[in-house]
C-alpha cells in the first residue's frame, strides 16, 4: 500500500509540474488522467495484495500446495515427459536398426542368389561351349 500511495503522490506531483506549462483545459485533462492512472494503480495493488493474502491463507490452512510443492510437481512431470521421449526414441532407434538389419540380410540373400544364378549360367555356358568345341573338332 505504501508503494501505491507513493506512486499516487509522485503522479500527482508530476501532474502539477507539467501543469505549469500548459493551458487550463490541458491541466484539467492531465489531472483527470493522473487521477485515473492512480486509481488503476491502487486497484491493481489491492488485487495483488488480495491474491497474496489468499495464497498465504491457503498455504497455512493446508488447502493448497505451497509454491515449492507446485514446482516439485512440475519438475516431476517434466522428468516423466523426458523419460517418455527417451523411451520412444529408444524404441524408434531399435525398430530402425531391426529394419535395417533385415534389409541388409535380404539384400545379401538376393545378391547371393543372383551370384549363384550367374555362376550356374556361366558354368552352363562353359559346358555348352566345350561341347560345341568338341563337336567341331570331331567333324
Amino acid at each position: 500500500m505504501k508503494k501505491v500511495a507513493a506512486a499516487f503522490v509522485l503522479m500527482a506531483g508530476v501532474g502539477l509540474l507539467a501543469g505549469c506549462q500548459e493551458s487550463a483545459e490541458d491541466k484539467m485533462q492531465d489531472a483527470r488522467e493522473s487521477m485515473s492512472d492512480a486509481v488503476d494503480s491502487m486497484k491493481d495493488a489491492a488485487h495483488d495484495v488480495a491474491e497474496a493474502t489468499e495464497q498465504k491463507a491457503r498455504e497455512m490452512t493446508g488447502n493448497e500446495q505451497t509454491a515449492g510443492e507446485v514446482l516439485q510437481e512440475k519438475v516431476e512431470a517434466a522428468g516423466e515427459q523426458v523419460q517418455e521421449a527417451y523411451d520412444a526414441t529408444k524404441e524408434n532407434v531399435q525398430e530402425a536398426y531391426d529394419a535395417t538389419k533385415e534389409n541388409v540380410q535380404q539384400a545379401y540373400d538376393t545378391s547371393a542368389e543372383y551370384v549363384e544364378e550367374k555362376a550356374d549360367a556361366v558354368q552352363e555356358a562353359a559346358t555348352d561351349s566345350k561341347d560345341e568345341m568338341e563337336k567341331a573338332m570331331e567333324e
